[in-house]
């Protein structure tokens, strides 16, 4: 991957982030990039815990004195998009590019580490987490199988996401509910074919089909928050469908149809995979089908705690940053929803630009202020938190 500077007051942030858009790496496959992160927090003097769960990497800067337990947290996977950029700084790898921001995120969390390295908290501890395979919803997961991780006793988590469309470095917030649960779902039915002359011969899945299409379409609006006596947030969207071969001769035996399922309740979005499940199974003992259905990309939702919530806001307001306390959670999904259940905690996003492209677009790429912002506003809260 190249070199990057090593020693502390050489560090450049910026430049960092550059190296690692040059060098991105899909998620399970993120041990290059691993690798420089752990080579630049040993530069700094800390000591990381690496491989946990998979390429995760966590870095404990203990003041060695009574005190709560902060983790900062970062993602670093990239995604299988082909950029389309003409910066100096462009993806090395076919295929592949930063087109989420985890470059970005990965380098505002190296700011702070640097300068904690430097001064590190007058109280308690700060662990800073560097996590893989954000982007397919395994990473965090996979990480607290780790048992050492898994046993800390973390008192607040805060993390963030850079967002295209919202003023350059606002901050953009919500108690409750931040990002949506939501899950990928794959239904296969196995019939059996015959000639397209004799249909009755086979048994078609071309009804079941359209059945477990339209009940998709009209599973939103079906459910309410068991703790409220009103409507959740449910979506879901029909991505793909097939229904048999290309051929005139043949009547079909195979089908498969693929959607999304969103929601901003757990506890809705769990009841609506397992209404999903039986709806299908009906459907198919009904017309004599075989049928298999495979959960992928699941993500909870993120929960922001109350006090956590309050200190992002706090500090934001303290170093001077505009906040936009939004009404709705963001519809698309964070894995750090996964520490969230755990520990209390806030996810918020920093605002990209207006005008910037949109994530995933091969034509993203994270704006270099934010890393300034962001480590800015995570060293305040960790000022706050444990002293200086």
């Amino acid at each position: 991957m190249g070199k990057v500077p090593e020693h502390p007051q050489q560090f450049d942030a910026t430049q960092f982030r550059r190296h690692l858009h040059q060098y991105p790496e899909l998620s399970l496959h993120e041990a290059d990039t691993a690798a420089l992160i752990t080579k630049q927090l040993r530069a700094f003097g800390l000591k990381p815990k690496t491989d946990i769960g998979g390429h995760g990497i966590v870095c404990t800067i203990d003041s060695d004195k009574p005190g709560i337990t902060t983790l900062f947290r970062a993602d670093f996977d990239a995604l299988p998009i082909p950029e389309k950029n003409n910066h100096s700084h462009c993806s090395k790898h076919d295929g592949v590019m930063h087109a989420c921001g985890h470059d970005g995120h990965t380098a505002s969390l190296m700011a702070v580490a640097k300068q904690l390295s430097l001064n590190p908290p007058a109280s308690g501890k700060v662990l800073l987490l560097f996590q893989p395979a954000e982007e397919i919803g395994t990473g965090a997961a996979s990480m607290l199988e780790n048992c050492w991780l898994a046993e800390q006793s973390v008192d607040q988590v805060f993390a963030y996401h850079n967002l295209p469309g919202y003023p350059l470095n606002s901050v953009i917030i919500k108690p409750g509910t931040f990002a949506c649960a939501s899950t990928g779902v794959t239904i296969e039915l196995e019939g059996k074919t015959s000639h397209a002359a004799r249909p009755e011969n086979g048994i078609s899945p071309t009804t079941a089909m359209l059945e477990i299409i339209r009940y998709l379409q009209t599973m939103p609006g079906k459910y309410t928050r068991p703790e409220q006596n009103n409507e959740a947030f449910t979506l879901v969207t029909v991505i793909h469908a097939t229904l048999g071969e290309e051929a005139f001769g043949t009547s079909p035996g195979y089908a498969k149809v693929l959607a999304t399922l969103r929601s901003d309740n757990n506890d809705v979005f769990n009841n609506m995979k397992q209404d999903l499940c039986k709806e299908i199974s009906a459907i198919s003992v009904k017309e004599g089908l075989g049928c298999t259905v495979c959960w992928q990309e699941s993500f909870n939702a993120a929960v922001n705690a109350p006090e956590p919530y309050e200190i992002v806001c706090q500090q934001a307001e303290q170093i001077g940053l505009d906040i936009e306390k939004i009404d709705a959670p963001m519809r698309w999904s964070e894995d750090v929803a996964e520490f969230l259940q755990k520990w209390p905690g806030a996810l918020f996003c920093l605002g990209s630009g207006q005008a910037h492209p949109e994530l995933h677009n091969p034509d993203y790429d994270f704006p270099d202020e934010l890393i300034t912002t962001a480590s800015d506003l995570f060293l305040s809260i960790a000022r706050h938190l444990h002293g200086a």
